[in-house]
């Protein structure tokens, strides 16, 4: 019983330096000129900082929407494909990871898919590109490509 105990104490820990070291660590803060988004739909400012809790994601994400309007949205999530309750009332999101590099993330509205997309790190960890179809919380669509730099 000690064995099987100090066995999963192991995997518990050698996951989260996994995760520790994963490309998504971190802090990141959005590039706007580098990024392109349809008239109207593009934050104007954005910080989002993940960090690895046990065998879950938590995403802080801060900034200004597209109407001037500061938010705050925090989350923590397995990305294990599932649908996961999130902050925004009656929305989930999914998240598989595809490979060490990229992600892909599905949004529903009360079990309707709203937008779909990707996150993918650049191999030197510097950058991470966020591609995401669909509509937003007020029901604009919503078709971006928004560049983040890692701090």
């Amino acid at each position: 019983m000690q064995g099987l105990r100090l066995f999963t104490a192991i995997c518990i820990f050698s996951s989260a330096l996994v995760a520790a070291d994963s490309p998504f660590a971190g802090t990141w803060k959005l590039d706007p000129a580098k990024s392109k988004n349809l008239p109207g739909t593009g934050d104007k400012e954005a910080m989002v900082v993940f960090e690895a809790v046990g065998d879950q994601w938590k995403r802080v994400a801060t900034g200004v929407d597209p109407d001037g309007k500061p938010y705050k949205y925090e989350d923590t999530i397995a990305w294990d494909g599932k649908d996961h309750a999130i902050q925004l009332t009656g929305m989930t999101v999914a998240v598989n990871t595809l490979n060490d590099h990229a992600l892909k993330f599905t949004l529903k509205s009360e079990g309707k898919i709203t937008m779909t997309g990707r996150l993918v790190v650049s191999k030197d960890g510097k950058t991470s590109t966020a591609y995401s179809k669909g509509k937003d919380d007020k029901g604009r669509k919503v078709d971006s490509v928004e560049v983040f730099e890692k701090q």
